[in-house]
C-alpha cells in the first residue's frame, strides 16, 4: 500500500462524519483519491427509495477534499482546508449497494485549491458529478 494511500484511509477513519456515512478511501494518489459508500437504507429518502442527493453532494466534496488531503499533509485530517463553494449536478438515479466517488485536484495555489468529484453507482453509471472550491488554512503557529 502507497503511503498516500496509508494516509488517506487514516484520514476517513478520523474524520466522524464520514464514518457516520461509511465513506472508505479505496485508492488515492498524488492530487487524486477514490472513495466508496455502501448504500443502506439511512442514506436513502425512504427504505428503497434513491439515495438522498445530499450524500451524493458529500461524496462531492469528500472527493476534493480527500484529494487535497494528499497534496498537503497538514490538511490529512480534514483540518487546515475548508470549503468555500459546492456545486453538484445530479445525472442519474444510482443502482445498487454501492456509490464511487473519485475527486480531482484541477488546480492548486498558496491559499486555494479547486477541484472535481465524479460520483458513480456500482454498475458505472455517472451519476453525479461537481466541482469544489477549498481555502488551504495555514497552520496557526
Amino acid at each position: 500500500m502507497s503511503e498516500l494511500l496509508e494516509r488517506a484511509r487514516e484520514r476517513a477513519q478520523r474524520n466522524r462524519f464520514w464514518q457516520y456515512l461509511g465513506i472508505e478511501v479505496e485508492d488515492a494518489g498524488e492530487g487524486w483519491a477514490r472513495l466508496r459508500v455502501a448504500v443502506r437504507d439511512d442514506l436513502r429518502n425512504a427504505p428503497g427509495a434513491p439515495v438522498h442527493g445530499g450524500v451524493h453532494a458529500t461524496l462531492v466534496d469528500a472527493g476534493v477534499g480527500a484529494a487535497l488531503g494528499t497534496l498537503l499533509a497538514e490538511s490529512e485530517g480534514g483540518v487546515n482546508q475548508s470549503t468555500v463553494d459546492l456545486n453538484v449536478t445530479f445525472l442519474a438515479a444510482p443502482r445498487g449497494n454501492v456509490l464511487l466517488a473519485e475527486g480531482r485536484i484541477l488546480k492548486r495555489g498558496r491559499a486555494i485549491a479547486f477541484g472535481e468529484t465524479r460520483v458513480m453507482d456500482g454498475q458505472g453509471t455517472l451519476v453525479a458529478t461537481g466541482r469544489a472550491t477549498y481555502i488551504i488554512v495555514a497552520p496557526r503557529g
